[in-house]
Parts: structure tokens; sequence; C-alpha cells
């Protein structure tokens, strides 16, 4: 069952509107409602959530997570929001056909539509085993190396970005926060070590035994553009220095979910490119639906 609340095309087209409005987002409600339409079937039976960032002029994002197998690149292609022969989309395709228990997930923009669509591998899976998949960019396999130096060997998601032209691997981390292992990872992007305050948020709200951090690269290039500290499901009524902008966000989005999902993530780019990744759940029992999935969540007594 998806929840308590059963998910409203009308009810989500105006809580999409009210909360595009109090973040200053972008809004196109023909082009929303198209996406409810095309992909009825994840909104109606998967959890459904909202996502934003800190910069001032951020898209106001909603995604939702299947439950079962959904070829959400096949039905984006059939409604011409897609073109079959893009790359980044056969490699969505590849990856999701690699194992049978894996589940597409998308990712839309309150304005633009269909902007990204994830796989969960069904489980944590070997990094050489992913990259090896039959069109990963060869600038993305190039780090594999890289990475393993720094034990990320385990990938949980994978996704793809169709407007910046980028794929991003979400790796478990196999231990705990530290400033030390922090610097390691910034390297991979060359970003300065953050204020002492940012560095004191992440020991205290990302998962203690490992957190989910995410690496985005250039599908042309494999240039690493940016990294990312994930602290899924904050404790209740606790957050991390967020700025006036997620405040507005997480005090205007609404949660009709059984159980309420915070999460915030920390991006990090070369050249003082910093900027902070808001989620909050919509509905659909979200947080069910990670425990199911294993995911490393701040809240479930791994942090408080």
């Amino acid at each position: 069952m998806p929840g308590s609340f059963q998910f409203s095309p009308a009810q989500f087209l105006a809580d999409t509107r009210a909360t595009a409005r109090a973040v200053g987002a972008a809004y196109c409600p023909d082009t929303t409602r198209h996406m409810l339409d095309t992909f009825a079937a994840g909104f109606q039976d998967g959890a459904v959530l909202w996502r934003t960032t800190s910069k001032p002029a951020g898209a106001l994002n909603y995604r939702f997570y299947a439950r079962r197998p959904t070829p959400t690149v096949a039905i984006a292609t059939r409604a011409g929001l897609l073109d079959a022969a893009d790359p980044m989309a056969r490699l969505i395709d590849v990856w999701s056909g690699s194992y049978a228990d894996s589940t597409e997930l998308c990712d839309f923009d309150a304005a633009a539509g269909l902007v990204k669509t994830w796989v969960f591998l069904g489980g944590m899976r070997p990094l050489a085993e992913v990259l090896a998949a039959p069109g990963v960019p060869e600038g993305v396999r190039r780090h594999e190396a890289a990475f393993e130096k720094l034990g990320l060997v385990w990938v949980r998601h994978v996704a793809v970005d169709y407007q910046h032209r980028s794929v991003n691997l979400y790796f478990r981390t196999t231990e705990g926060f530290s400033p030390a292992q922090a610097e390691r990872l910034l390297a991979l992007t060359g970003a300065d070590v953050p204020k002492a305050s940012v560095m004191e948020d992440l020991r205290e709200f990302t998962a203690r035994s490992g957190y989910t951090f995410s690496v985005t690269m250039a599908a042309a290039t494999g240039r690493i553009e940016r990294v990312g500290f994930y602290a899924l499901k904050l404790p209740a009524g606790r957050f991390p220095a967020i700025g006036d902008r997620l405040e507005r966000f997480f005090r205007a989005a609404p949660s009709h979910d059984d159980e309420e999902m915070n999460a915030i993530a920390w991006s990090f780019g070369a050249q003082g490119a910093e900027y902070l990744k808001a989620e909050r759940s919509y509905c659909g029992r979200l947080v069910e639906l990670m425990r199911e999935w294993a995911s490393p969540m701040t809240a479930l007594g791994e942090r408080v």
C-alpha cells in the first residue's frame, strides 16, 4: 500500500504551485500535469518527494520512487520526452537491465518536466561491475582506481541528468564522517575544505556507520564536477544551518506521508562552488521504502 494519503493529481498540482511560489521557483502547470499523466503509475503506487537547492534561482523538483520495476525510459520515449538514441537514456537501460531487482526513479523540474533518471541497483553493487556496463563513458571509467583508493567500492544508485549531461554515482561509504576522510573525498573535485561549522554539521547529521556520497561527472569528458554528502531522514525538528530559502522550503512544502522524511545534502565543486540540496517526503511511505532498500538514515538509531 502506498500509504494512508492517496496521491491526487489535482492536490499535487495545487501543492506544487504553492511550494514553487514560496521558494521563488518556476512552475508550469501544463508541463507538470503532462508528467503526472505520463508516469501515472509511478506517482500512484510509489513514494513521492520534493527537492530543491539553496541556490537563489534553484528549481523546485519532485521525484517518485517506484515500488516495482518500471521502464521509465521506454515510457518517456513513447511520450516524446526522450530520444531512444540518446546515449544517456541507453545507459540507464543498460544499468537497469543488469540487475533483476533494479528499480528506476525519475526527477522532474516543476517548469521543465523530466530532467533525470535514477536506477536503484537492488542493493549495493561492486564499483567495478557497475563501471563495466556497456555504454559507461570511458572518462567515467577511468576514475575506478581513484574511487577504490578512497574506499568508494559499493554503489547503490546510478543516475543521468539530461539537462546537464552528467553521470552520477551514489556510493555507501564504509565508515562514518571524519574531517580527514572529507578532505580526501573533496580532493576528487578540487573543492576547498568547508568552514568549521559546516564540517561540524556534516559530522553531526550524516549517518554514523556510513552515509551516501555522490560523485557527478560530465558524460562527455568524465571530469568530476562536484561531490555530495547526504544526511537522509534528519532527526525530527532538527536541521543543520540551511539558510533562508531552504527554511522556507521546509515550512512550505507539504508532507502528507505517514512518516516525515527531511534530508540535506552538501554539494561541493571546484573554486568555491558550494550549495545545499534539500528533500522532503510528500506521500507513499517513503521512509518505509528507504528502510527496505537499507538506505543509511540519520534518525533511525545511527546518530541522534
